[in-house]
């Protein structure tokens, strides 16, 4: 049984798909300028392979986006779209940060933050 790719990866893919199509642009000219086979740019937009953060700004170069287009929502792109993000001291409360995923990410950053201080890291 195939499963589905996850949301967010289906949804970039099928912002690559869009902007592509609205260039005017096919898959073999996308892949060549990224240097990947066209199979890959299918994956891409099928979501069933993430691209990486610098293959999607080079991505965002050669479709002549910015970056945050691949994540935003338009009422062009078919199916659900990320969940809205929450601004401010509720952040935490939004869907788009599950709560059993929320405490964890702080304990990593925040030692990042204070220089490895908390890990015995800095001297």
């Amino acid at each position: 049984m195939l499963s589905q790719p996850p949301a967010i990866d289906a949804f970039v893919g099928r912002r690559i798909r869009l902007r592509r199509n609205v260039l005017g642009m096919d898959e073999k000219n996308l892949g060549a300028a990224l240097g990947v086979p066209v199979a890959q740019v299918r994956r891409y937009e099928q979501g069933a392979c993430r691209v990486c953060a610098a293959q999607l700004l080079t991505m965002a170069d050669v479709l002549q986006v910015h970056f945050s287009f691949f994540f935003e929502e338009s009422s062009a792109s078919t199916g659900g779209g990320l969940p809205k993000v929450v601004e401010g001291p509720d952040m935490s409360k939004s869907p788009a940060f599950p709560s059993k995923v929320v405490g964890r990410p702080r304990r990593i950053v925040r030692p990042a933050l204070w220089g490895g201080r908390a890990l015995g890291l800095a001297g």
